[in-house]
């Protein structure tokens, strides 16, 4: 079977098997960001936004070209029993040196701003376990250490009109889905608990002079008058208060399909009229001055201009057969819709007259869904937007400057070499992005923006979990981008010959998830792709212009793949089922090892020589895995990736969250025999992939709420 672009060949399958059509590939210009994906091998933590966020994407889902978001394959390895005490990990000196996060800026999340310092801003992210802050407006951003709950769901965050430093961050956390508010003293670097509820919180907000700080929960309104210290019930609070907004002096709240206001000076809330048809509740709620807007889930917008004495639909050239996606005031009384037609064409429309006229604008076609709104204290004119892959400001809502925040995970990590030097390229839930920035000694200013092209990221059906560099020719990139549906999951092999600017598609729609890709470092045209559902060993001859399919259906799938540095027949593969290693092109398999494995790492200066990542274990092998040696073991956190430096001296191990947490970075400088650990500084110690740069002087953590860290090595 051919095509213009690709052609894919498949071996003799048990009966019941299918083969698959290649479409024409197409060319396209990524910059940073372009075609990106969802859904990891990692079933245990919630993935990104909140589920009230999904259910507005549901239609436009539907209607985009790549499918929905993948569930997770199998179920993640169980977490390891506690390390002995008595045997911790050593510590090795770090040389002076300390993490730095570098970015990519890719996430969007909840919003703060403090009149105290103007220039600085608060996001919390989706999951609601990391709390960045600016300084510089955007420039750069500093993540918070790890929070003493474990997060599943952002509930908001509020900074003090008072005292900048002090900050405020709710949620719920995952184990018994209980709500928490936590306070921080020294500017989001660290948090304590404050307050625990029974249900979620799901906003939390300041008073415009400081003296009182509400949280709203499933159980009602908290408040407190001393930074945290004791609360209250607020008396006649509605159970599910959600969506605070304080405007002119009034605090306004949403519980079901109803709209509370709290007035100026008043000690009980108050119901106002219910705002029209609003479904099941009111998803989306913003105000300034005395407009509001209230949007049901997936259901029509209403407005009011009398501080919600009345209520109106929102009426415009969009008509009614449509689903309004997102509806907000912003800080300067501007309304703004997002609609999803019939058709499934996707319009945005903003009015400046309170809904009596509009005009079309480009927010949807830039940044996707606007999810929060803001703006710095002293520029009311230009909005601050949190969208699904950044935070962005705008002045018009027809350009658009994204300012952040690297919360990123990183599944994947390459090196390559372009027109302008040595770059990062980092695989993403929504996407490939590209920097030379993080391999400069000296940081250039905005270092963790890796560019924005100007058009929304996809955040669905565009999940990088692989990425790989031709050794002969750095200048060129493969990735596999997961896309499809979780009952048919299916991956598109793309190829770059600028270090990950642009890409071309050299083949659509292979069956199977993608979770791994490699090149032969002895012959460049020979990649491998490993594969579960089906679970399957890919190969090709011609970099990527045709593939051939080597099935293994009495498996589970493969998670790594790593090739023999010297022989292109002989590679290495992981996944539930064990170890494996091929000399055929991946046709037949023997089985090394027992047990989840997750990264393989064979050194590249000394054949034979290959550490591998078990799920609570590294083995080493110097003879191709005739024999391994199990060299630590009892290791509290999932070790799910490996690094060589490129002289093959020293090798590295990232650990990944499950059931334990995580143990950051490990490093050994004997072969793996012993090994140590360098976290130290790593605001996040859950490290999804490695990569060191081509010089040996930096290392790249990627994390799993906090995109890329480095190291120098």
């Amino acid at each position: 079977m051919a095509s213009e672009h690709g052609r894919f060949r498949r071996r003799p399958q048990p009966a019941g098997g299918h083969t698959w059509p290649i479409v024409a590939g197409r060319d396209y210009k990524e910059h940073t960001t372009g075609p990106m994906g969802d859904g990891m091998f990692n079933a245990q933590r919630p993935r990104s936004s909140s589920a009230k966020v999904s259910r507005r994407r549901l239609l436009l889902i539907a209607t985009v070209a790549f499918g929905t978001v993948f569930g997770a394959f199998g179920a993640a390895p169980a977490g390891a029993d506690p390390a002995d005490p008595a045997d911790p990990p050593t510590t090795l000196a770090t040389r002076g040196n300390e993490w730095r996060q570098v970015g990519p800026n890719g996430s969007g999340g909840k919003l703060a701003f403090t009149p105290a310092r103007p220039e600085r801003a608060y996001v919390q992210t989706p999951i609601g376990n990391v709390v960045f802050r600016t300084d510089d407006r955007g420039t750069t951003w500093q993540q918070s250490n790890a929070l003493p709950v474990d997060a599943t769901d952002a509930g908001g965050v509020a900074a003090s009109p008072l005292r900048p430093d002090v900050v405020f961050a709710g949620g719920v956390e995952k184990e018994h889905w209980r709500g928490y508010v936590l306070r921080s003293t020294d500017a989001g670097k660290t948090f304590t608990q404050v307050l625990d509820t029974p249900g979620r919180v799901s906003g939390v907000v300041f008073d415009p002079a400081g003296a009182r700080l509400y949280a709203m929960a499933a159980d009602g309104v908290h408040v407190t008058t001393d930074n945290g210290n004791t609360w209250r019930l607020l008396a006649g609070s509605p159970a599910d208060a959600r969506n605070p907004k304080f405007t002119g002096g009034d605090l306004y709240f949403t519980a079901g399909a109803d709209v509370w206001v709290l007035r100026r000076g008043a000690r009980t809330p108050v119901k106002l009229p219910r705002p029209g048809s609003t479904g099941a509740g009111v998803d989306q709620f913003t105000g300034t001055g005395s407009t509001l807007v209230a949007r049901g889930d997936l259901q029509v917008a209403q407005v009011s201009t009398d501080r919600g004495a009345h209520w109106r639909a929102l009426r415009g050239p969009w008509g009614t057969d449509v689903v309004v996606l997102a509806a907000i005031v912003d800080g300067s009384g501007r309304l703004h819709i997002q609609v999803n037609q019939s058709t499934g064409e996707m319009q945005q429309w903003g009015s400046r007259d309170n809904g009596r006229t509009w005009r079309p604008e480009a927010g949807l076609a830039r940044i996707d869904l606007y999810e929060s709104t803001g703006t710095f204290p002293g520029r009311p004119g230009t909005d601050v937007i949190s969208a699904g892959a950044g935070i962005y400001t705008t002045d018009d809502h027809q350009s658009f400057r994204r300012i952040g925040v690297p919360g990123s995970e990183v599944l994947s990590m390459t090196v390559a070499q372009g027109k302008s030097g040595p770059a990062v390229v980092a695989g993403t839930m929504t996407g490939t992005y590209q920097s030379t920035a993080p391999l400069k000694s000296r940081l250039p200013r905005g270092y963790q923006e890796w560019g924005f092209s100007g058009a929304a990221p996809h955040t669905f059906g565009n999940r990088i979990d692989g990425l790989a560099t031709d050794p002969s020719n750095p200048s060129t990139v493969y990735r596999v981008r997961n896309t499809c549906t979780s009952e048919q999951p299916c991956f598109y092999l793309e190829k770059s010959t600028d270090a990950g600017v642009r890409w071309t598609i050299t083949q659509t729609a292979v069956p199977g998830k993608a979770l791994g890709i490699a090149v032969s470092p002895s012959d460049p045209k020979r990649l491998y792709v490993a594969t579960h559902s089906p679970s399957a060993v890919y190969t090709s001859n011609d970099g990527g212009e045709s593939l051939v399919q080597n099935g293994h259906d009495d498996l589970e799938g493969f998670t790594s793949v790593a090739v023999d540095p010297v022989h292109p027949d002989s590679a290495w593969l992981g996944g539930p089922n064990g170890l494996f290693r091929t000399t055929d092109g991946g046709v037949t398999l023997t089985k090394l090892l027992d047990g989840w494995v997750s990264a393989i790492a064979p050194n590249p200066r000394t054949p034979g020589h290959a550490i591998i990542a078990a799920r609570d274990a590294i083995y080493v092998t110097t003879d191709d895995g005739k024999n391994l040696t199990k060299v630590a073991g009892d290791l509290t956190g999932y070790l799910g990736s490996l690094a060589f430096t490129p002289d093959g001296s020293t090798v590295f191990a990232g650990s990944h969250e499950y059931h334990t947490p995580a143990l950051g970075v490990l490093r050994s400088t004997d072969g793996g025999r012993t090994w140590g650990s360098i976290t130290k500084n790593l605001p996040e110690p859950s490290v999804s992939s490695l990569t060191v740069s081509a010089d040996g002087r930096w290392l790249f953590a990627g994390t799993t709420y906090g995109s890329v860290h480095r190291l120098a090595v």
